[in-house]
């Protein structure tokens, strides 16, 4: 049942990023920063893009079996990167900027869909487990989940825009400091391989290289040959295939 269709077919539209509008000028830690946080939102929305879009269409029972995984990794993203902002990188923020309750902003914005995130993991692990894949239902859970989580990843890239004129604020620190801690807690089988078939290397003409997240070409290709066959069938649902091009959903 494959179609052209493809998850930008979805509700969730991405995000545009300050680097996009440089035209030539150097980029700022700031825009930096915004734009590398505007592509790994950009990630999960094309991810939810993926779940709205081929829910409703599962049928078989190693296809449900297979869509659940890719959800989890979906979920499993999700929180691994809203932990890193809560633990290390909108704490430091906090320390360095003029305008303070930064972090706490942005965890009080977190709370807003987290209560969509927890039935969302919670309908998931129950099909994982043997339970009903309820369509209906789990459609109720994206329509609550998705436009709270969508609103939240839109404002989080203003803030960072809206700081760039504090020059307390170290940048370069930031960045170094997100994506280290990124690195160090990612889970290699879920989180890796979601990250790479769902970042789009063709995204505002290609502007931001070849890979998003950047690995080193001997790194993507253990990624490839390791990581991404163990979960084979869940990167079936993505946007992209292992190298980042797009693609048209199986299920949408």
């Amino acid at each position: 049942m494959a179609t052209e269709k493809k998850w930008a077919d979805g509700p969730f539209k991405l995000l545009s990023t300050p680097r996009s509008t440089l035209n030539g000028k150097e980029e700022s830690g700031a825009s930096k920063n915004a734009s590398e946080m505007a592509l790994i939102h950009n990630i999960l929305l094309r991810g939810l893009n993926c779940i709205y879009l081929q829910a409703p269409n599962i049928q078989a029972p190693q296809d449900i079996q297979d869509f659940m995984l890719f959800c989890d990794a979906w979920s499993c993203t999700l929180h691994s990167h809203h932990k890193t902002e809560e633990t290390v990188y909108f704490p430091l923020l906090d320390e360095q900027c003029k305008e303070k309750g930064v972090a706490s902003k942005n965890h009080d914005e977190h709370e807003t869909f987290l209560p969509g995130l927890v039935a969302f993991d919670k309908f998931v692990t129950g099909v994982r487990a043997g339970g009903s894949y309820d369509k209906e239902m789990f459609k109720k859970i994206l329509d609550d989940l998705g436009p709270k989580l969508e609103a939240h990843l839109i404002s989080e890239i203003g803030l960072l825009d809206e700081l760039e004129k504090d020059q307390g604020i170290d940048w370069d620190l930031l960045g170094k400091a997100m994506a280290q801690h990124s690195k160090k807690v990612a889970d290699r089988v879920r989180e890796v391989p979601f990250l790479i078939t769902n970042s789009d290397v063709t995204y505002e003409s290609g502007i931001h290289g070849a890979r998003f997240p950047p690995f080193p070409w001997f790194v993507s290709q253990i990624l490839r040959w390791v990581y991404i066959p163990q979960l084979k069938g869940a990167w079936r649902f993505a946007s992209c295939d292992d190298y980042g091009v797009p693609k048209s959903l199986p299920f949408a």
